[in-house]
């Protein structure tokens, strides 16, 4: 069981919910309705807020927000097969970027088991900061290969 408080909803799971959305729909390649990308972003962040207070192994809430994540995407009109591929390729980056954040953290010996969480938050702002690096990257590649398709035609 993962007991998250509320800083940690807000400075962490909300921001992380919305860079989540917004990567799904560069990804799925559908347009922006700001209000019901503000609704789900809300609704997914606080359905994750939950899920992780159960009381389940390590990685089950994972699975479980990978699905609920899905079933919004899907709520909010994008195609299934999108709404899947798109989740999870940005859940791989999530990690990624977790990966590469834990990695920074421990060439400079911070150990964040023993902080409070406000400070843990701090310290996984970087992560935040790679996945919106990854989700640019992604979208500018997505663009250029529009715009090959588009002169080859």
């Amino acid at each position: 069981m993962l007991r998250l408080t509320w800083i940690e909803f807000f400075l962490r799971i909300i921001p992380e919910t919305f860079i989540l959305i917004y990567g799904i729909h560069i990804i799925s390649k559908k347009s922006f309705d700001i209000p019901e990308y503000i609704l789900s972003s809300i609704l997914l962040a606080i359905l994750i807020f939950f899920v992780r207070w159960l009381p389940i192994y390590f990685g089950v809430h994972t699975i479980i927000s990978i699905i609920l994540t899905i079933s919004i995407m899907v709520i909010i009109k994008i195609p299934l097969i999108k709404a899947i591929y798109s989740t999870f390729l940005m859940y791989f980056i999530l990690s990624l970027s977790e990966f590469l954040n834990m990695i920074i953290l421990s060439f400079l010996t911070i150990n964040i088991n023993i902080l409070s969480p406000a400070i843990k938050c701090v310290y996984g702002a970087p992560s935040l900061i790679f996945i919106l690096l990854f989700i640019i990257m992604i979208n500018n590649l997505l663009k250029m290969k529009e715009g090959i398709k588009n002169v080859s035609n």
